[in-house]
This record gives structure tokens, sequence and C-alpha cells, in this order.
């Protein structure tokens, strides 16, 4: 048997594959064999026919294994995503369960998202950071405020655009909603609050929801 280059193991597999596999890791470790790459004129002997044609027909294989190599997300990318739910020592059995779970959780969010009470949720936060309420007749209103209150004025019929934010809509919305309820109780709002949502706008229309 003739000696070997103690510099160079010979790889386990077909010239195109390592071919593949040193256009995409370069020098690399495969089966407990190292490939080392060697360019143009370092190679005394140069390459075979055979080796040429191998190595052209090799293109397109390596274009297809770098485009999913791009697609795919790696340990390290989800650690910055999240370091709690994907740390570095996580198996990946783990972190398959743990994006089934992530993906249940949103779906869930999703459906209860739709429910009014959910909605009312959100827009009481909004009012409490607000000082108690949402003034629409300013034109710097909060605007998911703003598609909150539209949403839900949609919901009674008292709203029948587009949820869009917009405050000169939701204002008027919002208007007709109060003197709606002061055409059945004269002063139930004070003029100097139509068009401010505070806690009596909140209430009158979670009650609305409550009886439909």
């Amino acid at each position: 048997m003739a000696n070997e280059d103690p510099n160079v193991t010979v790889a386990r597999f077909s010239f195109k594959q390592a071919i593949v596999v040193a256009a995409i890791t370069g020098a690399t470790t495969l089966g407990g064999t190292l490939l080392t790459m060697r360019s143009g004129g370092d190679d005394s002997e140069g390459s075979s026919p055979e080796q040429t044609t191998e190595n052209d027909g090799c293109e397109d294989e390596i274009n297809s294994l770098k485009s999913s190599l791009n697609k795919s997300i790696t340990f390290s990318s989800l650690s910055d995503i999240s370091n709690s739910h994907f740390n570095s020592g996580a198996e990946k059995r783990d972190v398959k369960e743990k994006i089934r779970e992530l993906i249940q959780v949103s779906e869930l969010y999703k459906k209860d998202s739709q429910h009014y009470m959910h909605k009312l949720f959100r827009l009481k936060k909004l009012m409490l950071a607000n000082g108690g309420n949402i003034n629409v007749r300013v034109s710097n209103a909060n605007p998911e405020a703003c598609k909150l209150i539209q949403d839900l004025l949609k919901g009674i019929e008292y709203y029948r655009g587009t949820a869009d934010g917009n405050v000169e809509s939701t204002r008027a919305a919002v208007e007709d909603f109060q003197h709606t309820l002061n055409s059945y109780t004269p002063g139930y709002f004070a003029e100097k609050n139509i068009g401010i949502v505070g806690k009596k706008t909140f209430n009158a229309i979670m009650e609305h929801y409550e009886k439909s």
C-alpha cells in the first residue's frame, strides 16, 4: 500500500459529494474524515477529466443546498428571538415542542382577541394609561384606541365603516352613540363630555353587548 500524505486524509465519499460538502462548509469533518480542498496551481497532478465533469455538474446541487441553508433557522437565531424559550442547551425535540406550544398560544390569542370582552379590556388599559378617558375630539387621539372604539361600536351597529383608527370617523360614531343614549335618557352625557370616551361611555358599550 502506497504511503499517504499525513497532511491529507482522503474523504470516504464520491468526488461529487465532496465538492458539494466543501462548497457549503469549506474544509469540514464528515464521518471522522477531514476533507481538504486544494486550489488550481497548488496541485501538480491537476484534475482528472472525470473529476472536472463531476465538478461542473455540482453547481445546481450546490445552489439548491445554499438556498435551503439560507431559509433555515439556526439554534442561535432562535436564541436571539427568545433566549428564555430557546437556550443554547435545548434539545431539538424540546425546541420543536416549544414552537408547537407557541403556535397553539398564538391561535388561542387570535380567537380570544375577537371577543368583545377582550377588546373592552384592551380599551380600558389604554384609557387608564391616558388619564381615564380617550378624547376623540382631538386630532392626535390614540389610533389604537380609536380602532378599538370603532370595532366595538361596529359590533352594536353604531359604526359601519372599516376599523382603521381614523379619528374623525371615530368621533362621529362616538357622538352618534352618545346622542342616541341622551335621546333615551336626557342629560345622561353632559354636552361638555360629548366626544370623550370615559367611564359612562365604556359602561354603556359593555351593557349593549351584555344585552345583545
